[in-house]
């Protein structure tokens, strides 16, 4: 991973510095220590610095430390962030237990914070554990160390989407869910299977919110127990159950990571959840559009913007312009299929074909705009099955696919790490199960005549 700078430690007993950064944001380091390291940060076309710090344990080589950040903002005039551990405070409140500090000793970090113009975010958490502009810092809870981590953010603006639903594999095992699907699958014999799938993705979400079975209430529950644990000196064996029943509840976890991380060749096992969980949010991390540049070079950064510049590089490409395409395929290709064959190709499939194309698909590929994975239907078949066979039967006596059935996502994958242009995306189509079954029988059925129709120059 290059996103990442090390300062090694100056001793065998002292500790060194770690700076791990995202790729789509710019740093550069610009002094480093083995107290701070002070670096400009670029993103979104604005330039910021900032230091991160780590204070002098000894007190009296503080004002060194102090001295030597004063001399970094001596020429800075862009916005500046101090993150930290300062390892001092600016006054008792900012400490629990112990004596009770003189005045006087807070004085040094209070002329080093005056001098610099610099204050403090405001915070939100447990702060017991100088910035810029509008921002926050948000203390989290302690997890596999002694210090709280620090969340900053500065982007009052950004938009909050609706979370999209997505069917968790884990409920396919659940009686209780089970029971929920058919019975509310089968409230209105009459309904469309767009309808019944609407009808369930309500039941389960409702379901889903009422028993937590993302495991999330257990590991927050007890994570807090393992904050106020820490903070209120508990003993080491109470704090080490907590860890071993935090542990468990993680384990919980690592199907729906396997679901989340798209990795379909390897299996469950021990050890696996954090393997997924990075393969997930490495997925992410690679996918998520953050800029993109017009023909003209300039940079959009906004999420309308780099709407409208993908919309109107798809117009264009899409765009007719008259040709006769259909007379040119006329013209080139000879026919070869028979009507002996595209009779057998086209005719009705039988229930047992549709059973078949459904559970030919992959129960964790990602599912399309309906939220449903192949892993809903296949575990549902027996309450879900005749409607599906029914309706796709109908689609190749008719020709006509209902139009819910037929929306799809489209998703944009970069081709190499350094994608600028809407043209250094690749598109795939993100379509419904009930989409892909049609598509498996016609694959299925077109296997065995490919050889016939297919040049081999």
């Amino acid at each position: 991973m290059d996103n990442h700078f090390l300062v090694s430690p100056h001793s065998p007993g002292g500790g060194g510095l770690a700076l791990l950064w995202s790729q789509e944001v710019d740093i550069s380091i610009l002094a480093q220590s083995h107290k701070f390291l002070d670096t400009v940060l670029k993103f979104k076309g604005a330039n910021f610095s900032i230091t991160f710090v780590y204070g002098e344990p000894e007190v009296a080589r503080r004002q060194l430390v102090w001295d030597a950040l004063s001399h970094l903002a001596a020429d800075r005039s862009s916005p500046w962030l101090l993150t930290r551990d300062f390892n001092e405070i600016i006054d008792n409140t900012e400490k629990s237990g112990g004596h009770v500090q003189s005045e006087r000793s807070f004085s040094a970090f209070r002329e080093f914070l005056a001098y610099n113009d610099l204050f403090d975010l405001r915070h939100t958490g447990n702060c017991l554990s100088g910035g810029v502009g509008e921002g926050r810092s948000h203390y989290l809870r302690f997890h596999g160390s002694g210090h709280r981590p620090i969340y900053s953010t500065f982007d009052a603006t950004r938009k909050r989407h609706r979370k999209i639903f997505r069917y968790d594999r884990r409920l396919k095992d659940i009686e209780e869910v089970k029971e929920l699907i058919e019975s509310t699958w089968n409230a209105s014999p009459e309904a469309t299977v767009a309808h019944r799938l609407a009808a369930c993705r309500r039941a389960i979400a409702r379901w889903s919110r009422e028993h937590h079975t993302n495991s999330c209430k257990a590991i927050v529950s007890l994570q807090t127990r393992i904050d106020e644990a820490m903070t209120g000196n508990a003993p080491g064996d109470t704090i080490s159950d907590f860890n071993k029943q935090l542990l468990e509840a993680y384990k919980a976890e690592e199907v729906f990571w396997k679901q989340r991380s798209r990795l379909l060749w390897l299996t469950l096992g021990d050890k696996n959840t954090g393997f997924f969980h990075a393969g997930s949010k490495g997925r992410k991390t690679r996918n998520r559009i953050t800029m993109l540049e017009d023909p003209m070079g300039q940079s959009a950064y906004e999420e309308e913007q780099i709407a409208e510049e993908i919309a109107r590089y798809f117009d264009d490409i899409f765009r007719s312009i008259g040709s006769d395409g259909e007379a040119v395929i006329e013209r080139a290709l000879s026919r070869q299929i028979t009507p002996e064959t595209n009779q057998a190709l086209t005719t009705i499939p039988t229930p047992l074909e549709v059973k078949k194309a459904l559970f030919a698909i992959h129960p964790d590929k990602a599912p399309g705009p309906g939220g449903f994975s192949a892993s809903f239907f296949q575990a549902n078949w027996t309450a879900v099955g005749p409607a599906i066979v029914e309706e796709v039967r109908q689609f190749f006596i008719t020709g006509r696919m209902p139009e819910t059935i037929n929306m799809t996502h489209v998703r944009l994958i970069p081709k190499n790490q350094n994608a600028l242009k809407v043209s250094d995306y690749r598109p795939i189509a993100l379509c419904n199960v009930y989409y892909k079954i049609i598509s498996k029988i016609l694959s299925l059925r077109l296997r065995p005549v490919l050889g016939s129709i297919i040049s081999e120059k």
